[in-house]
């Protein structure tokens, strides 16, 4: 996951720290799980069309979801030293 360290590595150099962009990919797994919830819960009938349209936004926010806590894994195990020792 080069790519991951590289646009930390950017973002670091914006003066973005690790601790800020893992508070920002936190917020948009919050932000993820609302709408998942929100999905989930609603028991309006909403025809097969949309009925299939919802289970398919349903497993896209579950993609993303399992995508941002992947990336929240990955830039955890990334040493600080290792990303001020690139800039």
């Amino acid at each position: 996951m080069d790519w991951v360290e590289r646009i930390l590595q950017k973002s670091c150099d914006r003066t973005l720290t690790k601790k800020e962009v893992l508070h920002s990919l936190f917020h948009m797994i919050e932000v993820n799980e609302n709408t998942l919830n929100h999905i989930q819960k609603d028991t309006r009938d909403f025809g097969p069309e949309l009925e299939e349209l919802k289970q398919t936004e349903i497993r896209d926010l579950d993609f993303h979801l399992k995508y941002y806590r992947s990336l929240v894994n990955y830039i955890n195990s990334v040493p600080e030293n290792k990303i001020l020792e690139q800039s």
